[in-house]
């Protein structure tokens, strides 16, 4: 397993590796593991674009930050999942930068076993979200419970099962690899399918979800605690 940690306070990156080295190697004992750390986007951009399994992003650099930054790392390493790190955790900001194609985001405030906890999930490639997002976002939904129910979505206690018994198996490769993130582009390629029908595949599954992209169908998985129904 080889990671990158791109972070300009450099007082967290020892930290940062011995607790992803202890983690990978509980999650894949006898895999070798490398862990590289850089200041800047810069500095990422120069790396081979290939070879890593995982990215993670810090919202504040010098130079390069923010949504640009998360594009320009995003469009450099395009098959590796990139998952934010922030301070900030405002329901606004998390979801801004999963409608942007993070592939997850951990808070930096986060105490130890927290963070162990987020990075557990970060490793096994699974999209990361603190709870209080969750939380607003869920409130935000009941608001629109109305206009939901207006638009036939599939209601919460039903959602494992359309997911698994509704979905074939073509939308829920497509609608798994979309909720990690995965550009419908790169999408298309490693299903060996054309991108507008992956295009079409998703504005289908997202209206019967009652999701108007893909933060809130991921939202709405993890809520009905449905994601294993996408696994296989």
């Amino acid at each position: 397993m080889k990671v990158l940690l791109i972070d300009d306070h450099e007082i967290v990156w020892s930290g940062t590796h011995r607790l992803l080295e202890r983690l990978a190697g509980e999650l894949k004992p006898g895999e070798a593991f490398e862990f590289h750390a850089v200041r800047d986007v810069a500095a990422a951009l120069a790396l081979p674009a290939q070879g890593f399994d995982l990215v993670l992003l810090d919202y504040h650099l010098p130079g390069l930050s923010g949504l640009p930054a998360l594009a320009a790392v995003k469009g450099h390493f395009e098959a590796t999942p990139v998952c934010m790190q922030s301070a900030e955790t405002t329901p606004q900001r998390v979801r801004e930068l999963i409608e942007h194609g993070a592939a997850g985001f951990v808070p930096k405030s986060y105490g130890l076993e927290e963070m162990e906890a987020a990075l557990r999930v970060v490793l096994r490639h699974r999209i990361y979200l603190p709870a209080e997002f969750l939380v607003a976002d869920a409130a935000t939904r009941d608001i629109d419970a109305e206009a939901a129910e207006a638009a036939h979505a599939v209601p919460r206690e039903e959602l494992g099962r359309f997911l698994s018994a509704e979905l074939s198996p073509r939308q829920r490769q497509v609608l798994a690899l979309a909720i990690r993130g995965t550009p419908a582009k790169l999408i298309a390629r490693e299903l060996g399918i054309a991108e507008g029908t992956v295009k079409v595949h998703l504005s289908m599954v997202y209206r019967a979800l009652g999701a108007r992209n893909r933060t809130d169908a991921l939202c709405r998985v993890f809520e009905a605690k449905a994601a294993g129904e996408l696994e296989g």
